[in-house]
């Protein structure tokens, strides 16, 4: 019998069974005693997926198991640590918005999104449930810098579950061949441009260029802009000219003000560029508006319309989705090189799209 595909399994069991103890020790404040289980209890949380990826065996089970656990502990702890602090109300509220919209992705679409953002989150907030027991005793000791930083990463995996819902929401093939030869239509007089297709040797984020980002967001923004009846072109337009900026920021050695580094201007120095190439018929009055605040909040301009407050949250979740990658971390951190992974999907769009405007040429 192969014990070890039970052991994952086993420690996330433990964690259910010990949460109603943990919760009676906060409510009777027995604190100290509650810090050390807890921080155990929370730690098996890395342990047992780590030891499922390790051994090869990962289920639907334990991914769901996992999930119910870690909603268990958190809002169970939460619900006791608002008697004391009521900023921890905030933290509860999107936990529970965090939960429910997984539940509808499940029931909806049978799947369990377990994304790398949602579990960064957990480990955060576990971290920050415990320092909060910490603050209980020694009230000297500040815990809101941590709770501002859970109720950020809470916000971004609550886009981001959004985000993967609207990703995954299933269409008939040739629907989506026609929204993909839709989409192409509108950016193809763009990606053409010389100038453009130089930013496929431009760094942005880890082994990925500026085209092939902006390339996803543009795309991201075409998709939930229709679904939502936005003026999807433009936002397929600004998607692809938001990051126009004349040349790699990582190449410059000029020292600058903090306020005029790269993430505070290359937002104006994007729409400038973009006029320059595409003219004021491609970057319309719209367009910019679009554009110009999607590094909000870096930058002073607030997003006046739906269209680039949707801009502005897509990029977002596109990049964090793409860093916090593990092997874009692993890259970070220890300074690594490593090949890329997978082809993005977009780059097989595209070849299908020319494929299909081919073939029509054929039979016409």
């Amino acid at each position: 019998m192969n014990i070890k595909k039970y052991i994952p399994n086993f420690l996330t069991i433990l964690r259910i069974l010990f949460t109603p103890i943990v919760i009676y020790l906060g409510i009777t404040n027995h604190y100290k005693i509650l810090i050390a289980i807890a921080s155990i209890i929370a730690f098996t949380d890395a342990v047992d997926g780590f030891l499922a990826r390790r051994w090869h065996v990962t289920s639907e089970l334990g991914a769901k198991l996992d999930a119910i656990a870690d909603k268990l502990l958190a809002i169970g702890l939460l619900i006791v640590l608002i008697i004391k602090n009521h900023a921890f109300f905030y933290v509860l509220i999107l936990e529970c918005s965090i939960g429910i919209t997984n539940l509808f992705l499940y029931f909806k679409k049978r799947v369990s999104a377990s994304l790398l953002v949602g579990k960064f989150k957990t480990w955060i907030i576990f971290i920050t449930i415990i320092l909060g027991f910490v603050g209980l005793v020694f009230p000297n000791f500040k815990v809101d810098i941590f709770i501002y930083i859970t109720v950020i990463l809470q916000v971004i995996t609550l886009i981001s579950y959004v985000v993967f819902f609207l990703k995954t929401y299933q269409v008939k093939k040739k629907d989506l061949l026609n929204e993909y030869v839709e989409f192409y239509e509108i950016i193809e007089p763009l990606l053409i441009q010389s100038e453009m297709q130089k930013r496929k040797e431009y760094p942005h984020h880890i082994n990925e260029s500026v085209y092939a980002h902006v390339l996803r967001v543009a795309f991201d923004c075409y998709k939930i802009g229709k679904k939502l009846h936005m003026d999807y072109k433009s936002l397929a337009i600004a998607g692809i000219l938001h990051d126009f900026y004349e040349k790699p920021w990582q190449y410059s050695n000029e020292k600058k003000p903090l306020l005029q580094k790269h993430a505070f201007t290359h937002a104006k120095e994007a729409v400038l560029n973009s006029k320059k190439y595409f003219g004021t018929e491609i970057v319309t009055p719209k367009v910019e508006s679009i554009m110009i605040t999607h590094m909000f909040p870096l930058n002073k301009k607030i997003p006046r319309n739906k269209e680039a407050w949707l801009l502005t949250l897509i990029d977002k979740a596109d990049s964090i989705d793409f860093i916090l990658h593990p092997i874009a971390l692993f890259k970070i951190f220890f300074h690594k090189e490593y090949n890329q992974q997978k082809k993005l999907t977009l780059q097989k769009i595209k070849k299908r799209i020319q494929k299909h405007i081919s073939s029509q040429r054929i039979v016409k």
